[in-house]
């Protein structure tokens, strides 16, 4: 294992920054306090994002353990301004007169800004620096979806004194709810109403939380568990923490739920005025708001017309390779998705309903982790120095998560990757399509591109803040191809015939991204489309479909990112012949942090150009 500080200074990145200037100098001047007056400024205002960072109060602010996000419409006003502002303050910098580093910086944060810019003109839904939703409340990314999860598996609880930080953010929770249900009545007002299928999976996940009773609650069980992780044996302690614990238990039940209920009316009372109309097209602005989120998800100006013919493409060319290898298996009748399903159907292929199969899937799981890890120095220089682990999705969130999904590590090192799998439903974990979904969430996917991101310590801060969805979810989507490259299927057709259905699925998202909120598909159309193509379990594609719905754009960032990564490599090992090599291309790649893909064309153009 190679773990190195400086980092992208030495090994085969030099010649990189011998187009880019010393990485690891400071940014002097003007442009290094902006940099750093941003970066706190985006810490403070987003509490949760610092803490599950690792940030601390010298760059967030006193008490950033103790306060929730502000969601108030005022918070998001303040952001819409700052958004504004900050494009303002970087157009005010003279690129000209900044190092080859920090120009590097300056452009990537030139897209970020104007982006961001875009976003603030709408006064709708959520907007972020990373992007912007439509719908305040939703199953996905509202608070009463994602606190429990925060508090469950971010809130620090090393000592027992956090546990005063986790009951101060604790009664905070109920004006975060009332704050978005605020936004919610408000946006409807405008004719800002989630579809109808989106508000009755948040009412569905809002009664399944209301079912536990407060003490079994995530928001104080999870306090009950942290600190009986502590092991305390003074009797003092013990009695302080039982006092956290039934001071938890009370606020969720005086406080919490009666908040939750109030979400609830609030969804109620919009869910007679819904449409089952899917995209953002309905939306008063709603096709400027759908190319303002494809510019933050892609980082590129494709239109949404070009994502849907490139996608209709890709599924034609992915559809050929498919009926190649379903005919390798005797299975020649029938269009691709028919016999994608036939093949997901056989029991064969599955994981059995209980507590032993989900044991076995997870061991599965962990052990093609090793594999990958094992093989990874074949690909990078440099390996993430944080650690990985696969746990289940929480029993209470897996009506509304996805099949799986990576938390990134801590900045400070306090909490490791973790890779989620949701076993709502082993019938959606089969034994085709799992290990490609390990390959992309975790190793060599999503964990290497976001811990080696975080590992360049030497770049500045708002660099190690930001993300980027094309270039994240092109990585991984990139692992998947890499992994096949590499020959980890030679020996499993099944595996790899699950490997060409996760390639069609990014292509086809494309399609159904830009169907959805462009070409004006309904729902059911959608559905069909991905069924009739991918084959997939209809509780897949449904989850799926419905999140693209509550997040414009985002999906049609996979492929596009993937297929830049590719095409770079094609340029690059074109240009220099048998002078290419693999592991510093990769440390291009991520040893830069996560930046928009025209600028990732950049510094790979610039790599090449030092080793011609």
């Amino acid at each position: 294992m190679i773990s190195r500080r400086g980092l992208l200074a030495t090994g085969a990145a030099a010649g990189a920054l011998a187009a880019c200037g010393r990485a690891d100098d400071p940014p002097p001047g003007l442009f290094a306090g902006a940099l750093a007056d941003w970066a706190r400024e985006i810490a403070a205002d987003d509490p949760e994002r610092a803490t599950s960072a690792g940030l601390g109060p010298d760059i967030a602010g006193e008490g950033v353990h103790a306060r929730l996000t502000d969601r108030s419409a005022l918070a998001m006003e303040r952001r819409r301004a700052a958004a504004l502002r900050r494009l303002v303050q970087l157009r005010a910098i003279d690129r000209a007169t900044l190092s080859a580093a920090d120009a590097v910086t300056f452009d990537i944060l030139k897209e970020v800004f104007e982006a961001n810019a875009a976003c603030a003109e709408f006064s709708f839904g959520r907007i972020a620096i990373g992007g912007l939703r439509p719908y305040t409340l939703n199953a996905l990314d509202s608070a009463f979806s994602t606190l429990p999860g925060f508090f469950d598996s971010t809130q620090p609880l090393r000592r027992l004194a956090d546990a005063d930080d986790y009951l101060a953010r604790l009664r905070q929770v109920a004006d975060a709810l009332d704050a978005e249900a605020a936004r919610a009545r408000a946006d409807a007002e405008s004719g800002i109403i989630p579809p109808d299928f989106v508000i009755d999976r948040a009412l569905s996940l809002v009664d399944s939380i209301l079912a536990a009773p407060p003490e079994a609650s995530p928001y104080a069980s999870a306090l009950q568990r942290g600190l009986a992780a502590l092991s305390l044996t003074q009797s003092a302690d013990q009695a302080r923490a039982q006092r956290a614990v039934a001071a938890a238990a009370a606020l969720v039940r005086d406080a919490i739920y009666p908040a939750y209920r109030r979400t609830h009316q609030a969804l109620r009372e919009m869910r007679p005025r819904a449409v089952h109309d899917a995209g953002v097209w309905r939306l008063d602005g709603g096709d400027a708001f759908y190319r303002a989120a494809l510019r933050t998800e892609t980082t590129t100006a494709m239109t949404p017309d070009a994502i849907h013919e490139m996608g209709l493409e890709r599924v034609r060319r992915l559809s050929a390779e498919l009926d190649i290898a379903l005919r390798q298996l005797g299975m020649t009748e029938g269009p691709i998705g028919a016999r994608l399903a036939q093949l997901t159907a056989d029991p064969r292929h599955r994981y059995t309903e209980d507590d032993a199969g989900r044991a076995q899937l997870l061991a599965d799981v962990r052990a093609r982790i090793d594999r990958a890890m094992t093989a990874a120095p074949r690909w990078f220089t440099a390996l993430p120095r944080a650690q990985l682990e696969v746990r289940a999705v929480p029993a209470y969130l897996q009506a509304s998560r996805p099949g799986a999904y990576y938390d990134a590590p801590a900045l400070d090192g306090s909490r490791p990757g973790i890779y989620y799998v949701n076993l709502r439903a082993m019938g959606e974990m089969t034994k085709i399509d799992l290990p490609t979904q390990d390959y992309h969430e975790a190793a060599p996917g999503h964990h290497f591109q976001i811990a080696l991101a975080q590992q360049q310590t030497q770049l500045p801060l708002i660099r190690r803040l930001l993300g980027f969805n094309a270039y994240t979810e092109g990585w991984a989507l990139y692992a998947e191809q890499l992994i096949e490259e590499s020959g980890f299927y030679d020996q499993d057709r099944i595996g790899r015939i699950g490997y060409l259905r996760w390639q069609m699925w990014r292509a086809a998202r494309l399609v159904v991204d830009t169907g959805l909120h462009h070409k004006r598909w309904t729902r059911e159309e959608a559905i069909a489309y991905l069924a009739s193509v991918t084959g997939d379990a209809p509780g897949v594609i449904v989850t799926e479909v419905e999140r693209y719905c509550v997040w414009p754009g985002q999906a049609s960032g996979y492929e596009i990112g993937r297929a830049e990564i590719a095409r770079m490599r094609d340029v690059a090992r074109n240009r220099l012949g048998v002078a290419f090599d693999l592991r510093a291309f990769h440390d291009v790649i991520l040893n830069n942090g996560e930046t928009p893909l025209v600028v990732l064309d950049q510094l790979v153009n610039a790599w090449i150009d030092a080793r011609e």
